[in-house]
């Protein structure tokens, strides 16, 4: 398989919009994060709301998506013990590396900004490391080690023939909507126990049924080349589905956290809880369907500044927290308005973490990792 240059593009602008969502959250909008500074208010906090709701439906089962189309073939370059050794040190000495001492330093830098009682800095390591491990966006990366080594079990153990791919008809309408409906489902059943925000080592288990179908998605797209059939005409439906279903969550969304409660959409057996569970698929569908179909046609060519960026996502996307949030105590120190602030910190965020990311890449040994 050749590389496809358009999943590079789209691999930047998830790692943006990633900073921009743990942006937005800092100044406001619902979701939880490490840091949260004054938040700004009225329309302005409303639409990052909004916004958030919007991207979460869809961007990180986006990067699933993305990781499985590619994963089928490094798995048949490598096979199976390289591949498991590979994604353990791409995947595996990162995380470790985020719970163990990006994360701790990151909290303790935080309290002692506020000002907050600490102890000695080992003590604090040591107690955030044995009672308060968190892996924070790199959820993500533990997770997604999770489904490529279940992948790679799979495949390792299963006596069917996997290497030559059969290339298959694009879903029909109705297995589309079967998708959606299923994942709308579990996910709420799932969140009857797991209500948005309730995690368990990080990981929120009220979307993981969009995770898993869309990582399922990505290997299925990959051997029967759904990606080459994709069309404006297969897509755009999709995509207009995915419009209406966000401006009835403009109607819809406002009701449900009247009085800033977000719990009577978070979970529950409620009608606002269902609409929630089965909107996220309806988005999710049509924004990857359609960015995939746009990019994969309008952006498949090579350009080597993409490809430095693209490289460099994946050290970006780790370290923006410690970039995020020191740039928010720096907004702090100046005397405007929290919108401002908001702009402030995201304008300068994005481009140095994308900079220190190409700086800490040229550290010998760390793109073996990296």
């Amino acid at each position: 398989m050749q590389r496809a240059f358009y999943i590079d593009r789209l691999r930047i602008i998830l790692t943006m919009l990633v900073i921009f969502h743990h942006t937005a959250i800092t100044f406001g909008a619902i979701g939880g994060w490490y840091y949260f500074s004054k938040p700004v208010e009225g329309l302005a906090q409303q639409l990052l709301s909004l916004c958030m709701a919007v991207d979460q439906s869809y961007f990180m089962s986006f990067f699933f998506f993305l990781s499985a189309l590619l994963m089928p073939d490094s798995y048949e370059r490598k096979g199976f013990s390289k591949f498991i050794v590979d994604r353990l040190i791409r995947l595996g000495i990162p995380l470790i590396f985020y719970v163990l001492i990006i994360h701790p330093l990151l909290v303790y830098g935080i309290f002692t900004y506020q000002e907050q009682p600490t102890g000695t800095l080992f003590e604090f390591v040591r107690n955030m490391i044995l009672h308060h491990p968190e892996p924070g966006p790199m959820w993500f990366v533990l997770t997604l080690l999770l489904f490529e080594i279940g992948y790679a079990m799979i495949r390792h153990f299963s006596k069917r023939d996997y290497v030559l791919p059969s290339k298959g008809k694009l879903p029909t309408v109705l297995s589309v909507v079967a998708f959606m409906l299923v994942s709308g489902l579990a996910a709420f059943v799932i969140r009857l126990v797991f209500p948005v925000g309730k995690s368990f080592f990080g990981l929120q288990f009220g979307y993981f049924p969009l995770y898993i179908g869309m990582y399922i998605v990505g290997v299925l797209a990959n051997r029967r080349k759904w990606i080459e059939q994709l069309s404006p005409v297969y897509v755009r439906p999709w995509f207009l589905v995915s419009l209406v279903a966000i401006l009835a969550a403009i109607v819809l969304f406002p009701i449900g956290m009247k009085g800033g409660n977000f719990e009577s959409i978070s979970g529950g057996i409620n009608p606002l809880a269902i609409f929630y569970a089965m909107w996220e698929p309806l988005v999710c569908v049509g924004f990857c369907s359609f960015f995939t179909c746009w990019f994969s046609k309008k952006f498949s060519s090579r350009n080597n500044l993409v490809l430095a960026f693209s490289s460099d996502s994946y050290t970006a996307y780790i370290i923006h927290p410690v970039i995020l949030v020191g740039f928010t105590f720096l907004s702090e120190q100046l005397n405007v308005a929290p919108l401002l602030r908001f702009v402030f910190v995201l304008v300068v965020a994005i481009p140095m973490c994308f900079f220190a990311a190409r700086l800490i890449r040229k550290v010998p040994g760390v793109k073996r990792v990296l």
